[in-house]
């Protein structure tokens, strides 16, 4: 049986990318000025995630 779990794949999948540089990007684009729950950087979580356990839709 393999050792990898989902959860360290996940953190595999996500350690690559840059978050400080992200977050720059996200300020200074203002893109979540008017964001209460969902963030940027959170749907981005989200979006890897469902694409990890191929989940055919977000809807809750």
């Amino acid at each position: 049986m393999d050792k990898i779990t989902r959860k360290t794949s996940f953190g595999q999948w996500f350690s690559p990318l840059n978050l400080q540089l992200f977050e720059e990007q996200v300020k200074t684009m203002k893109l979540d000025y008017y964001t209460k729950k969902l963030t940027t950087e959170s749907f981005l979580k989200l979006l890897l995630f469902a694409q990890l356990e191929e989940v055919e839709s977000l809807h809750a």
